[in-house]
């Protein structure tokens, strides 16, 4: 496709909408950059929309909240580094036992 052109049909988008990988992305990084907070967990798989991480069963919640900040944060610099308005960021963690 010609760039500046769109498919027919299509409506244009907004700057950041698509790029959900973009902002998946970030998560890692993140995680990395605030690994002080959750010293004990390892991420050890991002794939497609998810990112699994590993730790200790009591050290659970507190990995949930620390991945969901990341994640969430990730997805915001992306869908909403423009000034087009706000786009609210959801997600859904769940811990499980391997």
């Amino acid at each position: 496709m010609p760039h500046g052109r769109r498919e027919p049909n299509r409506p244009p988008q907004r700057a950041g909408s698509g790029n959900a990988a973009d902002g998946l992305k970030l998560a890692p990084a993140l995680l990395w950059k605030r690994r002080r907070e959750c010293p004990e967990t390892v991420p050890v798989l991002v794939c497609h929309d998810e990112v699994v991480i590993e730790c200790d069963a009591q050290k659970a919640a507190d990995a949930k909240v620390w991945l969901e900040k990341a994640m969430i944060k990730g997805m915001d610099v992306v869908l909403n580094s423009a000034d087009e308005g706000d786009v609210p960021v959801e997600l859904k963690a769940r811990v499980a036992r391997g």
